[in-house]
């Protein structure tokens, strides 16, 4: 598997952290964060590179432009701090410890919202999540706060249920699946 860089993690980050960021900074401040994973770029121009993700992402509503004093400035949208606030909660779920309980998510969504049903199936199984069954995924450590934050991005609500399970009958398969026996 090949080290992946998250270039909207960093940038996302970096906006959050400076409060605004000057356009003109933007490069520079990042790069440094970037040095150690310079060598495999070298085929890039990083500061060209990372000017076309911020254009992506500023195109993709996480990051808007604004000018003051003649000056231009990256700050984050709505939908950049919830998807920062995504990286923390995926961030929170290393190095915890099974506490004997199943997180099961089941939804129901409907067919004329299927790229929206397809993403919240690539998020949650992205995030770690195992079909049990067609619209039953289920997950072993705590994670309500991020499928709340699903619901919020996606709009759904009452379409995704999220509950905690004690006990779950044949879960073997499960508990090898997830590393636990």
């Amino acid at each position: 598997m090949r080290n992946r860089i998250d270039y909207k993690r960093i940038i996302l980050t970096t906006v959050a952290t400076a409060g605004i960021l000057a356009v003109a900074v933007l490069a520079p401040n990042v790069l440094q964060v970037l040095k150690p994973f310079l060598k495999q770029k070298k085929r890039y121009n990083l500061k060209y590179y990372l000017n076309q993700k911020a254009k992506k992402l500023i195109k993709n509503g996480f990051l808007k432009i604004g000018t003051e004093d003649g000056k231009q400035f990256l700050s984050l949208t709505e939908k950049g701090e919830s998807k920062l606030k995504f990286y923390k909660v995926i961030e929170k779920k290393k190095n915890i410890k099974w506490d004997g309980k199943w997180r099961v998510v089941i939804f129901d969504v409907w067919e004329k919202a299927r790229s929206k049903r397809d993403l919240l199936r690539m998020e949650i199984k992205n995030f770690g999540f195992i079909q049990l069954q067609q619209s039953v995924w289920i997950y072993p450590y705590p994670c309500a706060e991020f499928i709340e934050l699903l619901k919020a991005d996606l709009s759904f609500g009452k379409n995704i249920r999220y509950m905690v399970v004690e006990k779950l009958d044949h879960d073997e398969n499960l508990k090898k699946k997830f590393g636990f026996g």
